[in-house]
């Protein structure tokens, strides 16, 4: 339901004459970054700095935190231990003339903030939620049985309608207990930082992205937001490859191929409808100079099959990354898939970030938890966006998701801009909203 009305609001805005100069502002410079190291972990430090000489930021554009160096940390943490000396520094720095567009974050810095349970919830409340959820999962499994009585003196409609209704009360139920849980306030550091200017909102759920391309026209004195990337990866040494990658490549243009996987869906479902922009992206991007492969069959690329893959985008293999490619030097892609940047280290998982990043991609999106497929850029705008040549990474990352306050992480050097020598598709003026 949320990804019809989402779609609904862009189909809307077709005839609506929108401003495509990417940024409301001037393209991202390095002087508008800041750059937070965690002072828990030396490796935070050193890449905080080494990205500063490489990047040639002004050394006083760095703001050091101190907090634990793990994953998740608690919104009491986040609060006091990040926001508040960030947002110190930013002032301090306005003072002197200085403004900044862009956070980049760097490895040691916590990934997500955890639950935070509204403050009247109960666990009288939540166990009688439990209780209540346990036995409507039963009941619909109990009518999922084929060899009950019922099934065959009912008809099979009137079977189905009952499971239905079932399962309608069973999200309902779920939907009610997560809040109780405090699951909805769980976001990405990055994503919260993104609002750190922000006047105080309310933590549940998301908010609409200001600076999201389609629709920032109809917002009005809007508070700006902040960029905000991440240079992370599963060890600090390819941190630092990814820099100076960057740097490398955008000096000669990144070369390859652009694979697409799509699964072969054509129902009117939001699956379906996720699926055909994989297609269009390939049908629109198809025009430019890179060649485009697109897998549309159910299974997902297999060993040997992605051979120079510069650019990729696919789903939907959950918290299980597939070897299928072979990455080109500065490559970027994202999978679409629930919790794909739960962790950027965790050995023992093989995340599509973490496993991207670890295998050569230099620039990646993902998730810190359950996002809905609503969240993610889509990428018949996030490619062209960026195969124009015209933005850099963080650029077409803000302009191209959706929600803030929520669960998607970008990771890469935000002023990365792999066709700014070669672009490698020419942009429409403004890129025409998805079908």
């Amino acid at each position: 339901m949320l990804w019809h009305r989402f779609l609904t609001i862009i189909f809307s805005l077709i005839c609506i004459v929108l401003s495509t100069s990417g940024s409301s502002e001037a393209v991202l410079k390095p002087d508008e970054i800041l750059v937070v190291v965690n002072t828990e972990s030396r490796d935070s430090v050193h890449l905080g700095k080494l990205y500063i000489e490489l990047r040639h930021i002004p050394p006083a554009q760095i703001a050091e935190i101190k907090v634990p160096v793990q994953d998740e940390i608690s919104r009491k943490q986040y609060d006091e231990l990040i926001a508040v000396p960030i947002k110190e520094t930013i002032n301090h720095l306005q003072v002197k003339g200085k403004r900044i567009r862009c956070i980049v974050t760097t490895d040691g810095v916590p990934l997500r903030i955890g639950p935070q349970r509204p403050p009247d919830t109960s666990e009288m409340e939540v166990e009688k939620d439990k209780d209540i959820l346990k036995q409507k999962k039963d009941e619909l499994s109990k009518l999922k049985e084929p060899s009950k009585w019922w099934n065959k003196l009912f008809k099979k409609s009137s079977n189905k309608n009952d499971m239905d209704q079932l399962q309608t009360e069973i999200n309902k139920r779920q939907f009610e207990l997560n809040h109780l849980l405090g699951y909805d306030t769980i976001a990405a550091v990055d994503s919260e930082l993104a609002l750190l200017l922000f006047p105080p909102y309310q933590l549940a759920g998301w908010q609409a992205n200001p600076e999201f391309l389609y629709t920032r026209d109809l917002v009005k004195n809007s508070p700006r937001i902040l960029m905000v990337s991440r240079l992370d990866a599963p060890d600090p040494g390819l941190v630092e490859k990814m820099i100076r990658t960057a740097i490398e490549v955008e000096k000669t243009g990144l070369s390859g191929k652009f694979y697409l996987d799509a699964r072969g869906l054509n129902g009117k479902d939001a699956y379906s409808e996720f699926d055909e922009n994989i297609r269009e992206t390939a049908r629109i991007l198809q025009k430019g100079s890179m060649p485009v492969v697109l897998d549309n069959k159910p299974q997902l690329f297999r060993t040997g099959e992605a051979p120079s893959a510069a650019l990729y985008c696919g789903w939907y293999s959950l918290g299980e990354y597939k070897d299928a490619f072979e990455w080109s030097k500065g490559a970027v892609g994202y999978h679409v898939a629930s919790a794909e940047a739960k962790s950027l280290h965790d050995p023992k998982h093989s995340y599509w970030v973490k496993s991207m990043l670890g295998r050569g991609v230099i620039a990646s999106l993902g998730p810190v938890t359950e996002p809905y497929l609503t969240a993610f850029p889509l990428p018949s705008l996030f490619f062209q966006l960026l195969m124009s040549g015209q933005y850099s990474l963080a650029e077409v990352f803000a302009m191209t998701n959706p929600f803030l306050s929520w669960q998607m992480v970008l990771v890469g050097d935000p002023l990365y801009n792999p066709f700014k020598q070669k672009p490698a598709y020419l942009l429409k003026d403004p890129p025409p909203p998805p079908r």
